[in-house]
């Protein structure tokens, strides 16, 4: 098969390296090799030297030495493939902050991350960022570790500045968090992907983990930061009062690992990993500092085993743990551990035979996704006995959390899959790819505990809380009042100042208790799914000319649709090899949304109310409002996404120049229509309107020398959703141009849009648009920065190691949220006799951020290098030039993150 061949660089920048390989036969002429496949057109000289009959590589008098011309690979695919490859070298030298397996994706052309990411309180986060891949977000682009699909069906998309849900437990689209000390190479393609992926409509991360090599090694790594490695910048609006104070994140971090390699015999290898990433951040809880807690760990075992010369077998396992214990800044009792992560195990069996190659693989793992916190949320009014956020200048002192849930997921895998060639046209063969792959899904959510919202708080000093204790506390005093009558001599008159200040001292606790709430009951949905996939692609060459032809068929028993990918791609090579024309035609199936499913335990909340009667409070009584949709998503299509890409690329320079033009249609998006079921319940149902458009191009160059490598790209982007994706209107009108806020959604799923416009007379007003924050993250426009440039650079030169990776994001119109909240009334009141409830959301306006450009830094130094042992020390330097980064909005006050440090020491035995 013919293939794309990088041009050699010159002999001042690519060595020679010199094989010896023992001889079979008596000496030849030396041009009996030059007589073999042209294919080894690597080869430049072969000759015979006399051996050392002592070693015992010598069979004979003397061994041929051959002489081989090798080119150093760069990221660029030198196949139809839109892959780039970043082999263990890259992965070192570009590895900063928490070395998680999302960092390093950057450097490659059109790979966008969150806005987010830049903020001051990721300083403190350990999780992984969520990045875009071919215009597609986090969770819709497919992880594979060795060949083990790794993405999570417990996440979610809700707004990530949240991490305490009420509904619902903080996600991630990927399972585990994998660390790049547990990795050898990652590939990543974000165009003409081949048929044996499936289940995305972004991107595929394909990482293999490390390998065992033919000596016994041991290390051990340290690295590290703090509040004293960050410099921070500080910024304060023209109506910034001078009381809040900007105080600096007070944090550290550290990342420990350890490993063994050891050969185990001749046939055998055995790689063992541990890793742990901690943080710890110190965070003020009302006038008091707490710590805020998050760990990572990664536990990793791999046993390879050669069965034959053309037979093996591999055995690994891995225990990937994350929790957070986190709390509410402005609230007590209000602490809440999410636990996340999971673990597994998988077997692979890899078999060459004269007809080709097998893999045979089968993996189980499992994952968890948890919170546990207090059942119930309490809004007290700030007065005696509850007056801590009073202290504060709130008028609220808030309590508690909401509720115990848990969700689960569990895969058993088994694929199987072929290389072969077979039959032939125009005189030319097939080279195939088939394979298939069964797979069973088990999902759960349960909320184990009703959670409980207390609203309303009414001031009563003659309460008689009738043996209800949580959400109602009655009037004590320090002194009884009949004493205190006794020693004044006479009653208190409440209508002179004196005696109203001498009552009010006297009060240890202000009697109050609520006169309604909302409880969200306990919910429990679960789903089993089976899943059969199927891939066949067969390739044939003719002369210049590569073209590949498949496709793939999914089909499960949870949606039962039947889904065909048409999967079509080529090259055809120019100018004697040095250039080469890329094209495809594709489609991509997206992984059918068991989240979905578990929405069903989701069920809408209801309102409870009562009185005070006589100085008693009566029993909690239903009202007649309930709050939330229930879930119905029956006979949906999955969401799928067609691409068209043309690209060329070129040598030059030692390097590969790559033009590349990318066009996807996303169609068939599950979007959120708003309805009643037969039992007149509101319900949200599942439809197909949504649907996007991605556009990118891009041009890169990569190249790779005897001691340097550089990666430069640009691309330009574009991403326009169909505004069928969008929920809509969350208002009902009440007459005239009133509106209220829908009963329907959730109280914690809305916020406001702050938008201006000048009105008939030359006037600037604000006017607000309340919204879902489902359409808010759509509008947002993350992960769509216009222009994306990135120039990154590694060498080495004796016991130093240096590199660079350099970040431009054009300007861009984004959502900042605003330091204030904006009431709402509600559709209905919650009693005939109660006054219309009003309900605080959040508010987001739109303003435009300035382009950004972050340089990253690595340096490490081999401070000793002897045969026994290495002993290196590293210095990390994210945001070298502290460059702003325009996470704090215009004329707002806030503070963002500059240059900040990580150091290491590694020690390999």
């Amino acid at each position: 098969m013919k293939v794309f061949t990088p041009t050699r660089a010159g002999s001042l920048l690519l060595p020679f390296i010199s094989g010896f390989v023992s001889a079979q036969s008596e000496p030849q002429a030396g041009t009996a090799l030059q007589e073999q496949n042209e294919a080894e057109t690597l080869i430049e000289d072969s000759r015979y030297i006399d051996c050392n009959n002592d070693a015992q590589r010598c069979r004979r008098d003397y061994i041929e030495q051959i002489e081989v011309r090798g080119d150093k690979p760069n990221p660029i695919s030198i196949s139809s493939k839109g892959s780039y490859t970043l082999d263990s070298q890259l992965l070192r030298d570009y590895r900063t902050g928490n070395g998680n397996l999302t960092d390093i994706l950057g450097m490659l052309p059109g790979v966008q991350y969150s806005e987010a990411m830049l903020g001051a309180e990721q300083l403190s986060n350990i999780r992984p960022a969520e990045v875009s891949l071919s215009g597609a977000g986090g969770r819709e682009s497919g992880y594979f570790i060795d060949g083990i699909n790794n993405n999570s069906l417990l996440g979610n998309e809700q707004n990530s500045e949240n991490r305490n849900y009420l509904q619902d437990v903080m996600g991630h689209s990927q399972e585990t968090f994998v660390n790049l000390d547990l990795v050898d190479s990652i590939e990543v393609f974000d165009s003409n992907i081949p048929a044996r992926y499936g289940q995305f409509s972004g991107g595929v991360v394909e990482a293999d983990t490390v390998k065992a090599g033919d000596e016994w090694q041991f290390g051990l790594s340290f690295r590290g930061t703090n509040k004293s490695a960050v410099e921070y910048e500080r910024f304060y609006s023209p109506w910034y009062d001078g009381q809040d104070v900007l105080s600096e994140p007070d944090f550290k971090k550290h990342n420990i690992g350890a490993y063994v390699k050891a050969p185990l015999g001749s046939d055998t290898g055995l790689v063992a990993q541990f890793n742990m990433l901690e943080s710890q951040e110190t965070l003020f809880q009302l006038g008091r500092l707490r710590l805020q807690k998050q760990t990572n760990y990664n536990g990793f075992i791999k046993l390879d085993h050669a069965l034959t010369a053309n037979d093996d077998l591999t055995v690994s396992a891995s225990y990937s743990p994350f929790k957070g214990e986190y709390f509410s800044e402005n609230a007590i009792n209000s602490d809440y551990i999410v636990d996340g992560g999971g673990y597994n195990l998988n077997l692979k069996w890899a078999a060459q035979r004269s007809w080709g190659t097998m893999d045979s693989q089968l993996s189980w793992r499992t994952s968890e996704n948890n919170k546990d916190t207090a059942p119930y949320w309490l809004a007290w009014v700030s007065l005696p006995g509850k007056s801590w956020g009073g202290e504060l200048g709130y008028e609220s002192s808030l309590e508690g959390g909401f509720g115990d849930i848990e969700k689960s997921q569990r895969t058993l895998s088994f694929s199987q899959d072929y290389e072969f060639d077979y039959g032939s046209v125009l005189g030319h063969a097939l080279s195939w790819q088939v394979g298939f792959e069964l797979k069973q899904q088990f999902a759960q959510f349960n909320r184990l505990e009703e959670a409980i919202i207390y609203n309303g708080a009414v001031v009563r000093p003659e309460v008689n809380c009738s043996g209800y204790t949580i959400d109602c506390v009655e009037t004590q005093y320090r002194v009884p009042v009949s004493q205190l009558e006794a020693q004044l001599g006479r009653k208190l008159d409440l209508t002179q100042p004196e005696d109203i200040l001498l009552l009010s001292n006297n009060v240890m606790q202000s009697g109050q208790f609520f006169a309604y709430r909302e409880l969200n009951p306990k919910g429990d949905a679960s789903a089993r799914i089976n899943n059969l996939s199927a891939y066949a692609e067969g390739q044939w060459q003719w002369r210049d000319l590569t073209v590949t032809l498949g496709g793939r068929y999914d089909y499960n028993d949870f949606v039962k649709n039947h889904n065909f990918a048409p999967r079509f791609r080529g090259n055809w090579s120019v100018f004697s090899d040095q250039g080469q024309w890329v094209f495809g035609a594709n489609r991509y199936y997206s992984q059918d949304q068991l989240d979905y499913k578990l929405n069903e335990a989701k069920q809408p909340s209801h309102f409870e109310v009562r009185h005070l009667q006589s100085g008693r409070l009566s029993q909690w009584l239903p009202s007649k409002v309930s709050r939330g949709f229930v879930y119905q998503y029956d006979s949906i299509r999955t969401p799928y996404t067609d691409e068209l890409t043309l690209a060329y690329r070129h040598q030059l320079l030692g390097g590969t120049l790559e033009f590349k033009w990318l066009n996807r249609f996303g169609r068939d998006g599950i979007n959120r229509l708003q309805g009643h079921n037969e039992a007149g319940q509101a319900t949200l149902f599942a439809g197909n309107e949504g649907a996007y458009r991605y556009k990118r191009l891009s041009a890169s160059w990569m190249a790779r020398y005897d001691n340097q490598h550089i990666e430069v790209n640009l691309s330009k982007v574009s991403n326009e959703i169909d505004p069928a994706s969008f929920d809509g209107d969350p208002t009902l009108s009440v007459g005239g141009d009133k509106k209220v806020a829908n009963d329907a959604f959730d109280s914690d799923e809305l916020a406001f849009l702050a938008v201006e416009r000048v009105t008939a007379k030359e006037e600037v007003e604000t006017v607000y648009h309340l919204m879902s924050l489902n359409d808010l993250e759509l509008q947002k426009q993350d992960f769509n920065r216009p222009i994306i440039a990135n120039l990154s650079w590694g060498g080495h030169f004796g016991n130093w190691q240096l590199s660079m990776m350099a970040r431009y994001s054009a300007a861009q119109d984004v959502m900042y949220k605003a330091s204030y909240t904006r009431n709402a009334s509600q559709a209905n009141s919650i009693c005939d006799t109660c006054n219309p409830t009003q309900k605080a959301y959040p508010v987001y306006f739109e303003r435009r951020r300035s382009s950004i450009t972050t340089v990253n830094s690595n340096i490490k130094y081999m401070l000793l290098n002897t045969q026994q042992y290495q002993l290196s020390l590293s210095l990390e330097i994210e945001n070298l030039f502290n460059q702003r980064t325009y996470i704090i909005a215009p004329l707002s006050t806030g503070i963002e993150v500059g240059r900040r440090f990580w150091l290491g020491v590694k020690l390999d035995l």
